[in-house]
Formats: structure tokens, C-alpha cells, sequence
């Protein structure tokens, strides 16, 4: 009979339980934010908008059908919605944070990251 591996010990990833007010409440706030805007800037010398982002993150009910919004909560606690063109790059980077997380890494928010428009395309950089 094959035994099992014990399981690797480490940092993981912290469980955290949401009650279902909680998470109807968070659905309210994220409903209720503005779009945030992406300032047009010309060249890649340029700066656009700055942010102290807390956390990104990709609001839904459970389910993945593509049209949850993403958002970003910034550290004095104002929420944004990004626009749908940001969309992919917020669902890469909650992978790419969790992914860090769990090889035992520290957390990358609080963090600076710049959103603008350059060449008729939105972006968003981590600082």
C-alpha cells in the first residue's frame, strides 16, 4: 500500500474566512466605486497617475464568467474600479501574488503602481 507524503510545512497561504455580510458588503463597495481614470500621457518618459495600492483584486460571487470587475483599494482605503483593459492584467497579478505568497515570499502590497494611457493603450506598473 502506498503511504502518502506528509505534507510540506511552510507559510502557505493564510486562510481567511469571509462571512456572507462581509462579502455582500465588499460586492456594495466595489459596485459603488468610481472608474478610476487613466490619465493620457505621451511618451514613456512621462509619469501617470501614482497610487499606494493595498490590494488588487478581481470581484466576483465565486463563480469566473470573465465579466467580474477588478479594482484596487489603495492604502487610505479608497476603492477604484480599473477599467475592463485592465481587467487581465489584475487577474495576472492576484495569480502572480498568491504564487509568490505561497513559496513562503512576503507579501507584495502595500506597493506603488502607475496607471496611465500611452499609445492609445491603458497600463499599470508596479513601482
Amino acid at each position: 500500500m502506498k503511504k502518502n507524503k506528509p505534507r510540506r510545512e511552510g507559510p502557505g497561504i493564510p486562510d481567511t474566512v469571509v462571512t456572507a455580510e462581509e462579502a455582500a458588503e465588499h460586492r456594495r463597495a466595489i459596485a459603488a466605486a468610481e472608474v478610476l481614470e487613466l490619465p493620457v500621457i505621451a511618451s514613456e518618459y512621462e509619469t501617470g497617475l501614482v497610487l499606494d495600492v493595498a490590494a488588487v483584486g478581481v470581484d466576483g460571487a465565486g463563480l469566473v464568467t470573465g465579466a467580474e470587475p477588478a479594482y484596487v483599494r489603495c492604502t487610505d482605503a479608497k476603492v477604484y474600479r480599473l477599467p475592463e483593459s485592465l481587467r487581465e492584467w489584475a487577474s495576472a497579478l492576484v495569480a502572480m501574488h498568491l504564487a509568490h505568497r505561497q513559496a513562503g515570499h512576503p507579501s507584495v502590497f502595500p506597493c506603488r503602481i502607475e496607471f496611465g494611457v500611452l499609445n492609445g493603450g491603458a497600463y499599470a506598473e508596479l513601482l
